[in-house]
């Protein structure tokens, strides 16, 4: 498509109102400047945001740029809906997913929702004439933690000023055909299926990223940009950086910008890059509570009943004395009061629990911050862990077992949904209440997406996740996903059937294997006799040490757990004895070379 009239809105307001940043962390600051140039229409738009302090942390701070192409008759709207459209989704998606995921699915909504609008209408008798074309470049960068993330369509363009050296960093989407004619081969709103430039950059204090349209890269070379950008004095302001996005669009007007001209400057201040000390010492800000008793009261709860303690951790039935509602709390246990990783583990849990909204997923309340203990409260289960479930039910029925799979199942998908993984599935992190419905609990262990990208968390040195049922790639390889969750799953469905485990058990939680060729499936027949073939091989599968081998999605489970798999039992009848029943075929082999021996000696 051809460039004709170039594109461009500045009626986009720079959203560049200074909101508070954390004190310590990532720190950025915005200004930027768009008109029209000789252009009678600014088709060009850019807007900027830093949001509040828990969402920086989770989303990170966007500045974006998009520049309306000209020969489509909506070029304005496109590009104003493009910045505003992608910063109001991206900040409605979950907190827990990562940000490529984030930003990916708000783009292919919005390429989507362009195309929509541009293509042609079919009226009856003949094609409309007034079509209406919505197309627009973009470039976006979210920066969070210590990360920069690009995403980029059409030829905007980021450039990276560091050391005195501006590079660009994107990559022009068209091809100039003669002097003036350009042709524009990416875009918003061109194609339904869209491709989209990727890039992720290291932050560095004093960074300075350029968000440009052609009107002002295409007349104004290297050398000028970098001449103006070192007229910044060393700590500018958002004031200074928009005077200089100002002088920046003039100087390209006064080189013969034919177009509309915008600059956005984004400079980094401060990145979150915490030392570990840091982290271990906010970790520690609150104190542990001691032992409670019955009667006592913390903060507005009073204790009613000791439910659990162990060394890791006391759980506590109070009463919300303002409410008077039943709840649980939850509190670290003091031995773990110097470990920073349990007590990272402990406020993620909080973190996550007041996010995740499920039925199957023990809710966590939010708490007022100014406590000066750590603990957290969460909704009153009234029931048992599954583990005494298994101990009252040793031998289930197939129907039992299968409903609590589907319940647990429907917990761990909306996890998937939220990029989430649970890592310690085990039967008494498992409640079921007096009507049979189930809860996760106990969710400290979990992998998060978009905390995993943040420089301000601990890294983990060891596998999650408990003896038995952690899985075989997590402790290889320290990767986890939603298959990991899965081969939990079929454990604990193995288990709920046999009272037994789908492999030798460990006695410790050292792992001595070194490939997945030593994970031995033990047949469920071998602990009871009446349960069919098809269940087995459905657990076989789910329980496969390799994740390459194993059911590839929680409703392939459930189905096979639900109806025999009878392409998977006639290729299973095709194997030969040795695959199939390797104990019984080496016992029919000795019971034969006994025999030949025999024959030999008599002989």
């Amino acid at each position: 498509m051809t460039k004709v009239a170039k594109l461009k809105s500045n009626t986009a307001k720079n959203d560049l109102a200074e909101k508070r940043q954390a004190k310590a962390g990532l720190q950025v600051k915005f200004g930027g400047y768009s008109c029209a140039g000789v252009k009678a229409e600014n088709q060009d738009a850019f807007a900027a945001l830093i949001p509040d302090e828990n969402e920086l942390i989770a989303k990170g701070a966007i500045a974006c740029i998009a520049d309306g192409v000209s020969s489509a008759n909506k070029a304005a709207e496109a590009s104003q809906l493009a910045v505003t459209q992608f910063i109001n989704d991206y900040y409605a998606t979950p907190q827990t997913w990562s940000t490529r995921k984030s930003a990916a699915k708000v783009i292919t909504s919005l390429n989507q929702w362009l195309y929509s609008q541009s293509s042609t209408v079919d009226t009856g008798n003949y094609l409309s004439a007034q079509q209406q074309q919505w197309l627009t470049t973009f470039s976006a960068m979210i920066l969070k933690s210590a990360t920069g993330y690009i995403f980029h369509v059409g030829d905007t363009r980021i450039s990276l000023y560091r050391d005195k050296q501006l590079d660009a960093i994107s990559q022009d989407h068209n091809c100039k055909q003669g002097a003036k004619s350009v042709i524009l081969t990416r875009a918003l709103g061109a194609d339904y299926r869209l491709q989209v430039d990727v890039h992720q950059v290291d932050l560095k204090i004093d960074d300075i990223y350029l968000l440009t349209c052609d009107g002002v890269h295409e007349f104004l070379t290297n050398k000028q940009l970098k001449s103006l950008l070192q007229t910044l004095s060393s700590t500018p302001d958002n004031v200074e950086l928009e005077r200089l996005s100002k002088t920046i669009v003039e100087h390209a007007l006064s080189a013969g910008s034919d177009d509309n001209v915008s600059c956005l400057l984004v400079m980094v201040s401060n990145i979150a890059n915490k030392k570990l000390a840091e982290i271990e010492r906010e970790l520690r800000n609150k104190a542990i509570p001691p032992a409670l008793q019955v009667g006592q009261t913390l903060d507005n709860f009073q204790i009613k009943k000791c439910i659990h303690a162990s060394n890791r951790s006391h759980v506590y039935l109070v009463e919300d004395n303002i409410t008077g509602k039943l709840l649980t709390l939850k509190a670290p246990s003091a031995n773990f009061a110097e470990d920073a990783h349990y007590l990272q583990a402990f406020t993620r849990e909080a973190w996550l629990g007041e996010r995740v909204k499920h039925i199957n997923v023990m809710a966590i309340k939010p708490l007022d911050n100014k406590s000066k203990f750590l603990y957290h409260i969460s909704e009153y289960i009234d029931g048992q862990t599954l583990d005494q479930w298994m101990y009252d039910h040793p031998k289930p029925s197939i129907g039992q077992v299968r409903e609590i799979i589907k319940q647990i199942i429907s917990a761990l998908r909306a996890f998937q949904r939220l990029e989430i993984v649970h890592r310690d599935l085990k039967p008494d992190n498992i409640m079921i209440d007096q009507h049979g419905q189930i809860k996760l609990i106990d969710y400290g262990a979990v992998f998060v997406a978009s905390l995993d990208e943040d420089q301000e968390t601990l890294l983990e040195k060891v596998p999650q996740g408990s003896v038995n049922y952690i899985a075989p790639e997590t402790l290889l390889t320290m990767q986890v996903n939603h298959l990991s969750d899965l081969f939990s799953l079929g454990v604990i469905c193995y288990e709920m059937l046999t009272g037994e485990l789908p492999y030798k058990p460990n006695a410790t939680a050292n792992n001595n294997q070194t490939s997945y060729q030593q994970w031995h499936y033990r047949s469920i027949k071998q602990h009871r006799s009446d349960l069919p073939l098809w269940l087995d091989l459905t657990l076989q599968q789910a329980t496969q040490a390799n994740p390459k081998l194993r059911s590839q999605a929680f409703s392939e489970f459930y189905a096979n757990l639900s109806k025999p798999n009878i392409e998977a039992i006639d290729e299973y009848k095709n194997l030969p004895l040795i695959q199939r029943n390797p104990v019984r075929f080496w016992q029919g082999v000795s019971s034969i070379l006994l025999i030949c021996l025999m024959l030999s000696l008599i002989n």
